[in-house]
């Protein structure tokens, strides 16, 4: 049985430009490496929310208050 990869997506409030996003993927890249997850991605959506897309295993559940913790240090962004 293979381990296939998949995207779960979350709301953060609070990321408004590049410089915010740069930040929080930063923060995100040790926490990732950690937890076993893959990458990040995050899409501006032009309303006061932005899209964090996490890749992962499909075997492997992001930890969300470890990402929320993350994403708190790096510029005391929300998931909502």
């Amino acid at each position: 049985m293979t381990d296939n990869f998949v995207s779960s997506r979350y709301r953060v409030e609070g990321i408004r430009d590049s410089n915010d996003v740069t930040a929080a993927l930063q923060e995100l890249y040790d926490v990732f490496a950690d937890l076993g997850l893959g990458q990040a991605m995050i899409e501006m959506t032009g309303n006061r929310t932005a899209d964090l897309i996490v890749k992962h295993k499909e075997s492997v559940s992001p930890d969300v208050a470890a990402i929320a913790a993350a994403l708190q240090r790096a510029g005391h962004f929300l998931l909502v």
